[in-house]
Formats: structure tokens, sequence, C-alpha cells
């Protein structure tokens, strides 16, 4: 492809993923898988080209937007890869060119956008999308910015050991020099990261089961659980199932995990993981939809499970440095919808435990409307439990050091952040099932 081509090529792909966003549809990496397999001919320097310019504009599209809508554009797909060039200084001669695939010449207006990034709002220079300002204000305080600038970082590639393999220190040192990965010890003992996103899937630790691809926030939510040999877990909301296995690991296979999801690709998808993993203590169990058939399924389980585990579905605004475009895909609306959907999971889960048990609420969320407003409702309507701190969860062998400061608001849970934490972002809560309860 040619320079102009590559631009007009982004310019088309950030459009369906523009129309994607608007209507919640499929996310963004999927829409660039499908939009090169439809175009063979774009070698492995035009992907990157086009899809490094496309996730450039999501990572600052509130700047770019407010850059279109003052000199007087629509801010749809071509005005922001405008704004974007413009703020590069590289390019825009590309537009009008003869190369039959380059877009067409600039207009007026648009060879007269500003690039005054300074006197561009707050919101619109940190990225900020008008659902999450109240929140993210609140979350971060004075540290707003540094915040708001790490979540617009590529996020880093974070693996882990898995321990039911027992994989030697040898074979270990030597995956990670060919990789360049380095330890990541300020947590975990298990972690590894690189700084570049590679493909595994051939790599024999990773066919093996020996790898995992987990950030660290989350095998640092796996293993405060604390699931232990021939205990009853639930992972209420397992998805593909990356805590599951990291608990099945905890336990040593002993015990069971009871992973529920309403998803059957999900499912079917931490099933090829398990095996891969020699996790053989997890039993994949669908969630019904409809009430009756699900609380027929959970019915055996209720009051007996030592640990229930409840990663919500949320925002995932913890994990915009994975995924730039969830941050453009909700409002107000959706928000509260979200929230009520949270407690309603949680209230629902929490049956389930046992006198005595433990009930863990997580999200990737930095909201605090996912996450201490939906705890802290719990916790007034239900005096049956009691808010743990997570520092007394803080033990080995895998967790290593002093337990995290948290960017929580409140003194017991805990609230990671790229930028203090080096991790996605990610809150957890404790509640203990009071003993005859």
């Amino acid at each position: 492809m040619t320079p102009a081509a590559r631009i007009a090529a982004a310019i088309e792909l950030l459009d369906e993923i523009e129309k994607a966003m608007a209507s919640r549809g499929a996310p963004a990496d999927a829409i660039v898988a499908s939009f090169f397999r439809a175009r063979r001919y774009a070698g492995s320097g035009d992907r990157r080209a086009v899809t490094g310019l496309v996730y450039g504009i999501l990572r600052r599209r509130a700047l770019l937007v407010y850059m279109a809508s003052v000199a007087g554009l629509e801010p749809n797909a071509r005005a922001l890869v405008i704004a974007a060039l413009k703020l590069d200084s590289e390019q825009l001669d590309m537009f009008g060119t003869e190369d039959r695939f380059a877009p067409a010449a600039l207009t007026a207006a648009e060879e007269g956008m500003s690039v005054d990034v300074a006197s561009a709002p707050e919101d619109a220079r940190l990225n900020i999308p008008d659902w999450a300002t109240a929140g993210l204000h609140a979350r971060f305080g004075d540290e707003l910015a540094p915040a708001m600038a790490a979540l617009a970082e590529t996020a880093p590639l974070d693996l882990r050991i898995n321990p039911l393999k027992r994989v030697s220190e040898k074979i270990i040192n030597n995956f990670k020099n060919s990789y360049e990965l380095i330890d990541f010890n300020d947590y975990t003992n298990i972690s590894m990261r690189s700084a570049q996103h590679r493909v595994l899937t051939n790599e024999a630790l990773y066919r093996d089961g020996q790898i995992e691809v987990q950030d660290v926030a989350a095998q640092v939510a796996s293993l405060l659980v604390g699931a232990k040999l021939g205990e009853q877990v639930v992972d209420f909301c397992a998805g593909a199932g990356g805590k599951s296995l990291l608990m099945a690991a905890t336990m040593e296979n002993h015990g069971q995990i009871h992973a529920f999801d309403i998803s059957g690709k999900r499912l079917d998808a931490l099933k090829e993981r398990a095996k891969r993993a020699g996790a053989h203590n997890i039993q994949v169990k669908r969630l019904p939809l409809k009430d009756d058939e699900r609380s027929s399924m959970q019915r055996p389980l209720l009051g007996r499970m030592d640990r229930v585990v409840v990663d919500a579905p949320c925002s995932g605004s913890g994990t915009w440095r994975r995924n730039p475009d969830q941050r453009w895909r909700l409002d107000d609306a959706a928000l509260a919808e979200q929230a009520a959907l949270q407690s309603a999971i949680l209230k629902e889960a929490s049956a389930l435990v046992k006198p005595g048990g433990l009930l863990v609420y997580m999200t990737c969320s930095l909201l605090p409307a996912e996450n201490e407003a939906v705890a802290d409702a719990f916790a007034a309507e239900n005096p049956d439990f009691v808010r743990r701190d997570f520092r007394d969860f803080w033990v080995g062998p895998w967790l290593q050091g002093a337990a995290p400061s948290s960017l929580a608001l409140n003194a017991t849970d805990l609230q990671l952040a790229p930028h203090a934490h080096a991790t996605d972002g990610f809150f957890i809560a404790f509640f203990e099932r009071r003993p005859g309860a």
C-alpha cells in the first residue's frame, strides 16, 4: 500500500469502528482483524501503520473531536484522522494527490483546523468521556492527569508461570531471554512482562500450559482469593477462566471450582485452557438466563461454598490501555444499568457462601459507582456479612512483599491503577459471612 492508501484505509477502518462504538457493536480488535482478512494484499507493514494510526486516534479521541468541532467539522472518521495528522505534523500532503487510492483533498475548514491543545478543556486533553468524568475525578483528584496519561499508553504483555506444571527455572530463564521478558516482582513471584506484544500460540511453553497470558492485577486478584486445598469455590462470572485456572493451581487440583458464566463460547474456551493447564478440578456450568432455571442450577450449592468470586461485568475502564475504544461505548444511563446489574449479581452470588466463608467482589473498573458504591450498598443491606481488609489476605507463597497502597475511597478495599501500580485498573472488596448467619 502507498502512504496515501494507508491513510485512506485508516479512515475506512476508523469509520467502521466509530459505527460499532455508537451501536455498541463489535470491539475494535475484532473489526481490525476482519478488516485485514478482507484485504490480504495488505502487508505486515501496512497493517502496523494503519492500526497504529487508528489506535492512536482512539487513545486521544476526545481531543481530536474537540479540534474538529472547533473547526466546524463533523467529528467523523476523516476529520479525526486529519486532526491526528495535524497534531503529529505529518502526511497531510497525501490528501488529494494523483494516487488513485488517496483521500480527497483537504477543504478550507480542514486546512484551518487548530492545533492549540493548551486551550482545549481538561477532559478533552485528558481523553475523558462525559459519563466517566465525575467518577475519575473522585478517584484520582490531583493525580488525574498522570492517571489518565497512563491509561492512554499501550499496556505491556503480562504472563504468569503455571504453578501446576512446576516448570524448571532454567527453561523459564531461556524463555525470558529469547522473548526479552523481565520479572515483574512487585506483587507476585510468578509474573513476567514484555513491553512488546507477541504471538505465543506456537511457543512450546504456552502450548504445554506452562505459561498463561494474564495481567498482573488479575493475578493478584486470583491469589488474594486464597483458595485452598479441598475447598469448594464458585467463580460466578468466570468468562474464559483466567482466575479459575490460577485458583486451581493454588488449590493444587484438590477441591472443586464451579465456573459459572452465561456465555457458552467463553466456557468452551475455559475448557480448552483448563486442559492445556492441567487444571482438573474445574466444573464448567453455563448459567441459564431464566430465573427459575438459574435458581434450580444453584440450589445444591446454596450456603455451602467456602469462597465465591464475583468478577462482575463492568465498564472496563481499568483496561482502557488494552481497549481504547471501550471508553466511547457507554453513557450515564448505561453506567447506571451496569451498577444495578453488578448489585444484583453480587446479591445472587452471596447466597452460595457458607457461614464463615468468603465473598470476593471485583471489577476491572476505576469508577466508584461500580466499585465502592456497589460494595457499600451490599454491606448496608446484608448485615450477615462483615467487610474485611484486603491486607488480611496478602500472604504467600505467591504474593510477595508488603501489600500495595490502595487508591480505594476507604481503607478496606484494594483499587489498583496503571499510573500507581503498573497494572490494569482493578478493584477488589472482601466480605466474610458471619459464622452462624
